[in-house]
C-alpha cells in the first residue's frame, strides 16, 4: 500500500464530490415543464382568420374591413362587406382584382397605388377569403362584375 501523504489526501478529498454524482443526481428534482408543456398547441388559423389580420394591418388603413369598425382614414374606398356583394364578386374576379396595379383616385396628388402588390399570394388569398366571408348567400356572384369608382 502506498504511503499516505498531504498530496494524497488532498487528490482523495478532490475525488469524493465526484464520487456523490451518481447518489446526487437519483435525488435531483424533476425539471420544471416548458410553457404551455402539456397543453395542446393551438389550433392553425383558417384562411379567413389569416385575412383578417392581414386585413387590419394593411387593408384597414382605407377600407372598412370589420362592420364595426370604420377605416382608419376617409378615402372613400368600399367596404369589404359591399365588395363582398356586388354584382360578380367571387374568387376569381377578386384574385384578378388583386393582382393588377389601381390608382386611387381619391387620395390626393401624388396618387397612390392600392398596395396589393405588397402581398404575397398567400396573403391575397387569405384576404379574399375575408373579404368573401362576408358575401351574403343570395348575392350576385356569378353576375357580370359592376365596376367601383375611382378604383377600376
Amino acid at each position: 500500500m502506498p504511503p499516505v501523504t498531504p498530496a494524497s489526501i488532498r487528490r482523495a478529498l478532490l475525488c469524493l464530490p465526484l464520487l456523490a454524482l451518481p447518489v446526487l443526481a437519483g435525488c435531483a428534482p424533476e425539471p420544471l415543464p416548458a410553457p404551455g408543456a402539456g397543453e395542446p398547441p393551438p389550433a392553425p388559423m383558417s384562411a379567413v382568420e389569416r385575412g383578417r389580420a392581414v386585413a387590419a394591418r394593411g387593408c384597414a388603413l382605407c377600407h372598412q374591413v370589420l362592420p364595426d369598425l370604420p377605416p382608419a382614414q376617409e378615402v372613400a374606398a368600399p367596404s369589404f362587406m359591399e365588395v363582398a356583394n356586388l354584382p360578380g364578386r367571387n374568387r376569381g374576379y377578386l384574385r384578378g382584382f388583386a393582382t393588377r396595379r389601381h390608382v386611387v383616385e381619391t387620395m390626393g396628388e401624388p396618387k397612390p397605388v392600392m398596395p396589393t402588390f405588397f402581398l404575397s399570394p398567400e396573403e391575397r388569398e387569405d384576404v379574399i377569403a375575408f373579404i368573401l366571408s362576408y358575401q351574403r348567400p343570395d348575392a350576385p356572384s356569378h353576375a357580370p362584375p359592376e365596376p367601383i369608382e375611382p378604383f377600376e
